[in-house]
Parts: C-alpha cells; sequence; structure tokens
C-alpha cells in the first residue's frame, strides 16, 4: 500500500508447507489442477488444413488451421514436447495429442497463463542438459497460483490477455487484407489516388 513494501511495512506473513517458505497473509496457494481439469488434444499433425477457419494448436510456436473445433472459451495451452511453449487463446480451437489444454475458470484465465509462463520456463531450464523430453500432466496439474481476496488483481491480469488478444486479431486482419489487395494492385486490377496536401 502506498508503495510500502508488503512485509518489511508490518504485512501479516504466514508459512506454507507446500511452497516451505512465509507468503502474505491474504494469499493462498493452490495448483491449477484443484480449480480445472487438464486435457489433451486429439489429433494428429494431418488434421491442419491451409485455409481453415479456427485455430489448431500444437506443440509448435506456429499456430496452425483447421476446419473442426473441439473446445470453445478461455484457453491456455502448452506444449507438452518440443519447445515446451505456451500459449493463451479465447474462441473455438482444436489442439494436437501432445498439446495440453487448460480451461479455467473465467475469473482464473489471465492468472493461471501467466502463472503457467513462470512454471514451464523455471521447467526448460531445469532440464537442459537432461533427459527430460516431455512436460506430463502431472506437471501442469502442479503449476501453481495464488489465490487472493482483492478481484481487483484478477481483472488486470484478465485485461492483458485481452487486449493481447484484440491487438493480434486486428494484425491478422490487417495482414489478410495486404493480402488480398497487394495482388491486384500489382497487377494493375485496382490504382490507389492520393494527393498530397500543400501543408
Amino acid at each position: 500500500e502506498n508503495g510500502k513494501p508488503y512485509k518489511s511495512s508490518g504485512g501479516k506473513m504466514v508459512w506454507n508447507d507446500k511452497l516451505k517458505r512465509e507468503i502474505p497473509a491474504c494469499f493462498r496457494y493452490i495448483e491449477v489442477g484443484d480449480i480445472t481439469q487438464i486435457v489433451t488434444g486429439k489429433e494428429d499433425a494431418n488434421f491442419s488444413t491451409q485455409d481453415g477457419r479456427y485455430p489448431f494448436f500444437s506443440c509448435s510456436q506456429e499456430v496452425l488451421r483447421c476446419d473442426t473445433p473441439k473446445f470453445n472459451g478461455n484457453a491456455v495451452l502448452i506444449a507438452g514436447n518440443g519447445d515446451f511453449n505456451v500459449k493463451h487463446y479465447h474462441g473455438k480451437f482444436n489442439a494436437y495429442q501432445r498439446t495440453y489444454v487448460i480451461l479455467p475458470p473465467a475469473l482464473y484465465y489471465g492468472c493461471v497463463y501467466f502463472s503457467a509462463l513462470q512454471r514451464i520456463e523455471s521447467f526448460k531450464n531445469k532440464s537442459n542438459g537432461s533427459i527430460v523430453k516431455f512436460i506430463t500432466k502431472g506437471d501442469v496439474e502442479s503449476i501453481g497460483i495464488y489465490e487472493c481476496n482483492d478481484i481487483n488483481i484478477y481483472q488486470t491480469l484478465n485485461q492483458i490477455i485481452h487486449d493481447i488478444e484484440n491487438n493480434r486479431k486486428q494484425i491478422d486482419e490487417l495482414l489478410n487484407l495486404r493480402d488480398t489487395i497487394l495482388p491486384v494492385l500489382i497487377n494493375g486490377q485496382i490504382t490507389v489516388n492520393y494527393h498530397l496536401s500543400d501543408d
């Protein structure tokens, strides 16, 4: 409060056995598996189509397309192998069989995404040079998040995620518009008239 650190300003701390350290008394440590089920996609890599209507999430960074959705809602997606990337998406989509799909309660959407991002980065750092080649369902279920009574924290995280998604959608629309207009502009089917201002 007022820019003062919580603990050193007298904030109450409590011991958490699972974390083996103190956390603020107003927070409660839970795991993703406590608030939602984790499933995987069922499709193989050949399920994607060139001009599909819906996103198809695989273990690669690139988001593919498909014709048939399986899921709908706020989703956090974790690649079970490869580079273990974490994505988020709102809407209808489908997923590859080694991609973990988390559909958290709406309030926890941003919180789960940022917690998953942090946990998977930590997992990758620990697995470098080892024989770890994949993430298990148990790894995903044990991603920790902090519950608190301040709903504004959750809403702020959710707003960040939705802003990112809206920006991404606008970028996609502009790219599609460019790809439609540029060929007909080059071959002379349309022309652009412009006037330079005297200013």
